[in-house]
């Protein structure tokens, strides 16, 4: 094993899809994956103390070039200076053949106990921020996304997806895959393509079908488009692009109100032309006040999602419930 190999990688950032793919690398590189598992070892929940972590860093790898040892949030844990003095301490003396993979959900500041413990290891230590990309910083992620996965998607194709993932990018991953699919990998992804095919503008679960269904108070259409969409999604991510899209339909109400147009609206809001079309359609049919009570509900439902209070795909039934009820 070489010396400068990295011992200790710190992965830090709100960006959980590409902390996730960074450690599905790790375990491809260990080998034969029937061998791999006997030399994986994670540490989830904070059940464990600095010297199960010792024990399991400091064991040998089984016909694998390498161990590996995965802990969630140790920042969390350790967070008084005699706890992380120790854990310091172990961490110096690991041998080479491990790769202690501390997964931070959260970002780390230069001043954290971690981070000056990996400016003193030197090569032992390898520190990768993980943040989740957002506005033009989507866009690019889906477009190297792309590249990596043996395809293309244009510059505009790739605009519309991020405005429809949102800040997911592992939503954005699997809408990526299932469009180079749609294309064969023979051409570059368009935005014909995204409109005809993505989750949340076509296919089965019709996202803006579904939006649709709902202004039109059609409870028993938006329920089934409902589950059609949950077949192909987590709840999660959907609820927060519903919070997120009915706060852009009330923008772009209010910019009807004011005289604006579709293209106003998709300046206004800096969203694709496309997507402001169909917002704009939606938000010249729901009154105001119909529209501020929707999201004030959402942001309600939020709450309580957040809390602990409702699960997220009830917390969607019983939106779709509420705002279709005549």
């Amino acid at each position: 094993m070489n010396d400068t190999t990295p011992v200790v990688y710190i992965l830090h950032g709100d960006d959980e899809y590409g902390i996730a793919e960074f450690l599905r690398a790790m375990e491809e590189k260990l080998g034969d994956p029937t061998t791999a598992d006997m030399n994986i070892t994670r540490f989830e929940g904070g059940g464990y103390d600095v010297e199960d972590l010792h024990a399991a860093a400091a064991a040998m790898s089984f016909l694998a070039p390498r161990r590996l040892v995965v802990v969630d949030n140790v920042s969390k844990k350790y967070t008084r200076k005699e706890q992380y003095i120790k854990m310091t301490e172990m961490m110096d003396g690991l041998p080479p053949t491990t790769a202690l993979v501390l997964a931070e959900k959260s970002p780390l500041k230069d001043s954290h106990w971690l981070m000056k413990w990996s400016k003193t290891a030197g090569d032992r230590a390898y520190v990768h921020a993980f943040n989740v990309p957002k506005g033009a910083q989507m866009t690019n992620w889906i477009r190297a996304y792309a590249g990596e996965k043996g395809g293309e998607i244009s510059h505009q194709a790739a605009a519309l997806l991020a405005e429809n993932v949102q800040d997911v990018p592992r939503m954005a991953a699997l809408e990526v895959e299932k469009l180079l699919a749609f294309v064969n990998y023979a051409r570059p992804v368009d935005v014909d393509d995204v409109e005809m095919a993505a989750a949340f503008v076509g296919g089965q679960g019709d996202y803006f079908a579904f939006m649709d269904s709902i202004a039109a108070r059609n409870g028993r259409k938006a329920m089934d488009m409902l589950q059609k969409l949950l077949d192909e999604q987590d709840p999660l991510p959907l609820f927060f692009s519903l919070v997120s899209h009915f706060r852009l339909v009330l923008q772009a109400r209010e910019i009807y109100e004011n005289g604006g147009t579709d293209q106003t609206v998709a300046k206004t809001l800096a969203i694709h032309p496309f997507r402001a079309k169909k917002m704009t359609v939606q938000a010249r049919t729901m009154p105001l006040q119909s529209l501020e009570n929707m999201y004030l509900r959402l942001q309600r439902l939020d709450l309580e999602i957040k809390t602990g209070q409702i699960d997220p795909a009830l917390a969607l039934e019983s939106m779709v419930a509420e705002l279709t009820a005549v």
